[in-house]
């Protein structure tokens, strides 16, 4: 599989992310210091509330600028099946029904999901990954396994177990 296509696709989707929050953060901005939202007495709290949104959209825009950075200055390698798992790896795992994720272990973004081909599938449907890392509980309890390897999470009262049909 071409990884680097993946972490192209990866640096374009978490882009657009960024550019996403860069607007919110400048619309929260001109909310909070337009001169509608001076409050006029101690209860109108209109202007307080936005400047404390347009901080969090700042906060959320330097977030976005770390993924981007350290995705960007990730090393990609290659994978094969006594490869240990690490960051950079892509990862098929199956569960106990079948289902099937594709997961790329990253430095950051967890939870980020993106829709392409994968060069290494028979089929020609597009596939869903999502970007995990190696302190989620399912990446945690990856790293380090290789292909044909279980493992187990326990998130409140849920067990799962995967088995790892892919590494790459």
């Amino acid at each position: 599989m071409n990884k680097s296509i993946l972490l192209t696709e990866i640096l374009k989707h978490l882009d657009a992310i960024k550019q996403s929050a860069v607007r919110a953060a400048n619309l929260a901005h001109e909310t909070a210091t337009h001169s509608e939202t001076v409050a006029k007495s101690k209860y109108e709290t209109f202007g307080l509330e936005a400047s404390y949104l347009a901080h969090g959209q700042a906060q959320r825009v330097a977030e976005c600028s770390m993924d981007l950075k350290a995705f960007t200055e990730l090393n990609i390698r290659s994978f094969n099946d006594g490869t240990p798992i690490g960051l950079g790896a892509l990862v098929v795992i199956m569960d106990e029904n079948e289902g099937r994720q594709s997961l790329f272990v990253g430095p950051g973004a967890g939870g980020v999901k993106l829709t392409m081909k994968l060069d290494h599938q028979a089929s020609s449907e597009d596939v869903e990954i999502m970007i995990i890392t190696p302190s989620s509980p399912i990446g945690s309890a990856l790293m380090g396994r290789i292909l044909d390897d279980s493992v187990v999470i326990n998130i409140g009262d849920n067990r799962k177990e995967y088995e790892v049909i892919g590494v790459y």
